[in-house]
């Protein structure tokens, strides 16, 4: 077991714990997750493979890190049916009571497998609750809500017909309700689906799911039923792109409570432009009403040559912390951005500037103002567990490290004859002008500001500058071909 500590150099806020090992019959996979314990050290949950993605599970190691970034104890759990998608969380009762959990589908139906272990990994009890008869499935997911209970949906078909079930558990497994949602229809080319809180005050719940089709009529890539506390459908709505161009690829999206008004979205965007033969890609975050109007939304990591993917986003006292991965040519990083509940910048980093590419899984807010970051490192057999803990002590002071974050999306680049500007609703452009690399002022515009002609400029580079109604200047580079 080999153990690296080291700290960045790139912010004096943060530390990073980067820890390579392998199990001597096994590799350790993307999907991971972790907890805080009450002494401030953490529990990583490790799924273990035979090899990476071919053969049976291992099962799921356990790994106690103190706050110095020791290891200071492991637990495997050895099981050879464990999903990907797995549970792991703290008693909001009990901080030292920790609970791992999955979905087993085997000859009994489906099982929903739980294990309680202390601070200390001991296992400290267990408990396998039976949700259904059925042997089959379709997708599973689970979480925990903010009243402490374990939310469960599962579906599969029978005899052609697509069941979609929610159920809700005691954080002990407690079987409190559980109800078939007829609503809840399977829709074509089905990638996956999830589950998650809508909003805390009524308390609701979210089940979506995205496809890869791209029908933008009946099949919309992303869409959302928003249930009651009793699993009531109430409201039902599909995302058909911002702009016809949202692209969910189905593991990477969330939706999560702003507040008892707004939510939040975060997933990919993709457009091609057939002109130029160019694809952007882009991450984005989008803050909607409970209507599911677009009040605003922001763009991320369009500088990224691999397609950027959103980690996590998680909310804490009106502030929204937002996480990503970067991959821009040999540089590869985790990105961290806190905003205000207005998509306002507080601060942002870069984390794990190293020679492999970094998958990142969970995020979790920890006590005493820090955040934690797991990810996955490709490049190195057979893998590498890292945790980031950035402290958050910015003092509301943006902390610029190359990230540009903007209320608008421009594409193609490089482009021909034309540029097309999109702006998030809540911004208001005023004017958008062109400057050559002497900087010579060679085209303005203050109407029609999504699209900004190139005809008559000779092909190279160039500088445009966007003002907005509130008086903020971005300065991006364009190149004409």
């Amino acid at each position: 077991l080999l153990i690296v500590f080291l700290l960045l150099i790139n912010t004096a806020y943060s530390q990073e714990i980067v820890f390579d090992f392998c199990h001597e019959n096994g590799k350790y996979f993307n999907f991971h997750n972790l907890v805080e314990t009450s002494d401030n050290g953490l529990i990583v949950e490790c799924p273990m493979l035979e090899a990476a993605m071919v053969g049976p599970d291992i099962g799921v190691m356990f790994y106690k890190i103190s706050s110095e970034g020791q290891i200071t104890d492991s637990l495997l759990i050895e099981n050879d049916n464990i999903r990907l998608r797995t549970l792991f969380e703290t008693n909001p009762n009990n901080p030292d009571d920790h609970l791992f959990a999955y979905f087993d589908v085997n000859q009994d139906g489906i099982v929903f497998r739980m294990t309680f272990i202390d601070s200390h990994l001991n296992i400290i009890g267990t408990n396998d609750v039976l949700l259904d008869n059925s042997t089959h499935w379709n997708s599973y997911d689970c979480f925990m809500d903010s009243n402490g209970d374990i939310i469960a949906s599962f579906s599969f078909t029978e005899d052609t017909a697509f069941r979609t079930f929610f159920v809700r558990l005691g954080f002990d497994g407690t079987l409190k309700f559980k109800k078939e949602i007829p609503e809840i229809r399977h829709f074509e080319q089905l990638q996956s689906s999830h589950t998650g809180e809508y909003c805390k005050s009524p308390l609701q719940y979210c089940y979506w799911g995205s496809n890869n089709t791209n029908d933008l009529g009946e099949n919309p890539p992303i869409r959302n039923y928003v249930l009651d506390s009793l699993f009531n459908v109430v409201d039902e709505h599909g995302y058909y792109r911002y702009n016809n161009n949202f692209y969910g690829n189905g593991w990477q999206e969330h939706i999560v409570p702003l507040d008892d008004e707004h939510y939040l979205l975060t997933t990919r965007y993709s457009q091609y432009d057939y002109n130029s033969n160019s694809q952007l890609r882009s991450v984005v975050l989008a803050k909607f009403d409970m209507d599911h109007h677009l009040k605003s939304i922001r763009f991320f990591g369009e500088e990224i040559d691999m397609g950027p993917a959103p980690i996590r986003t998680e909310v804490r006292n009106e502030d929204i912390y937002f996480s990503y991965m970067s991959c821009v040519g040999q540089n590869n990083h985790l990105v961290l951005i806190c905003l205000d509940k207005d998509l306002n910048v507080r601060w942002e980093t870069r984390l794990l500037n190293e020679d492999r590419f970094h998958w990142g899984t969970c995020m979790r807010i920890l006590c005493d103002k820090k955040i934690a970051i797991g990810s996955f490192g490709y490049g190195i057999n057979p893998g590498s567990i890292s945790v980031v803990i950035v402290h958050d002590d910015y003092d509301n002071a943006v902390e610029h490290q190359g990230i540009t974050i903007r209320p608008y999306l421009f594409y193609p680049n490089p482009a021909q004859n034309e540029l097309h500007l999109q702006y998030s609703p809540d911004m208001k452009p005023t004017q958008v002008e062109l400057y050559d690399l002497q900087g010579r002022l060679v085209r303005s515009q203050n109407k029609d500001l999504e699209n900004i002609s190139l005809q008559g400029l000779s092909a190279g580079q160039y500088f445009m500058k966007v003002t907005l109604e509130n008086g903020k200047v971005f300065t991006d580079k364009v190149v004409k071909e």
